[in-house]
């Protein structure tokens, strides 16, 4: 057991560094809340003494790992992979619609908005492509490698490139807007709320006008920001972890602490934010879930793979990656229900939708699940 944990932590430094600014980890809506529903009830079924069976509906191979996270809409899952291309596959039957060549590996997850599916790549370009047909309609030219979940709101696409620069890009026809400099280290993906853009990067969290490019303010930390934030439903605060080993509660008006909870290690993962508690996983091998208001315990569980994934939270489960494979917990409680054996490492966020869990694996397999 040891022996295990010891080399779970060695591997998910690797690869959490990754997964963090690959894709930001956004709180399930009420439609995603009742496509789970099968999923809930089995873990009843599990609590009231049944067997809670967790299989692959399908598995969709491609040229190499997966670290985008899909986004399903309309019936399909678009997501990226290693092997340069992204991909639309039927979320139903993980058959093939499309697919796209881009010059570079993918890792960030994409956005989409009146048809267009919006995703970055590492040969410097963010793509604007028909959700449909998979056609290209514009790309635009980074500094370098772009490697976030892109937002698009108001005909306007958010993203960030690996050098410091956050861009605003006219969601038609490209061209740039304005851009901000983080000034160091690899911008995260960008969060939206209201007005602002929220970003991390290697001094602190970053409050940019998103109509300007203007910074507000920064919320500095010792160590670098390196995955996405979220923020409260209030939009009063928000929340994000670091590399100091701490989650952070601020204000968002001003930036101010509010509170802060600290771990065994470092924390390169985006939380989720649920029920009044955020959830975050740590290279110390623990998923946490802290209280949202005051930034106390509720509990933790000792993953014994490890936490290679940020948590997604659905129906009063909460499930996330490993180094083999899916694990599935009790969202109030925090013990386990389930989980499902990869053969490789887990590399993307799961996302729920229409009864299934999808996710990336090193293995250069989407995973859909039920």
């Amino acid at each position: 057991m040891k022996n295990i944990k010891t080399l779970a932590k060695a591997f998910v430094i690797a690869v959490a560094f990754v997964c963090a600014v690959a894709g930001a980890e956004k709180t399930m809506t009420a439609r995603a809340q009742e496509e789970s529903a099968p999923l809930a009830q089995a873990a009843a079924n599990a609590a009231g003494g049944g067997a809670a069976t967790v299989v692959a509906k399908w598995k969709f191979k491609t040229g190499g790992s997966v670290y985008s996270t899909p986004a399903i809409a309309g019936g399909v899952a678009y997501f990226g992979s290693y092997d340069y291309y992204f991909y639309a596959i039927d979320s139903a039957t993980g058959r093939e619609l499309w697919k796209h060549k881009t010059g570079g590996r993918i890792l960030g997850s994409p956005a989409l908005a009146g048809g267009v599916v919006y995703v970055g790549s590492q040969d410097t370009r963010l793509y604007a492509l028909d959700a449909g047909t998979g056609k290209e309609r514009w790309r635009f030219k980074a500094e370098y490698a772009v490697n976030s979940t892109p937002v698009v709101a108001g005909g306007i696409v958010y993203c960030a490139g690996t050098v410091g620069l956050l861009y605003a890009i006219d969601a038609a026809t490209g061209k740039e807007l304005w851009r901000f400099s983080a000034e160091a280290g690899a911008p995260t993906s960008p969060l939206l709320v209201g007005n602002m853009l929220y970003v991390g990067s290697g001094r602190g969290l970053h409050a940019v006008d998103a109509a300007t490019g203007q910074k507000k303010w920064t919320a500095k930390t010792s160590r670098p920001v390196v995955s996405a934030p979220v923020g409260g439903g209030d939009d009063e605060t928000i929340y994000f972890t670091s590399l100091d080993n701490q989650l952070h509660a601020v204000d968002a008006a001003h930036g101010q602490d509010k509170w802060t909870y600290k771990t065994e290690g470092g924390l390169p993962l985006s939380p989720a934010l649920s029920g009044g508690a955020l959830y975050f996983g740590g290279i110390d091998g623990n998923l946490y879930a802290v209280d949202a208001a005051t930034g106390q315990l509720r509990w933790k569980f000792a993953a014994e793979h490890g936490v290679t994934s940020a948590p997604v939270v659905a129906n009063s489960l909460v499930h996330f990656g490993s180094l083999k494979g899916l694990y599935t917990l009790d969202a109030v409680t925090g013990q386990l229900k389930w989980s499902y054996t990869t053969e490789r490492i887990v590399t993307s966020t799961p996302v729920v939708s229409g009864g299934l869990i999808y996710f990336g694996g090193w293995d250069g397999h989407l995973y859909a699940v039920h």
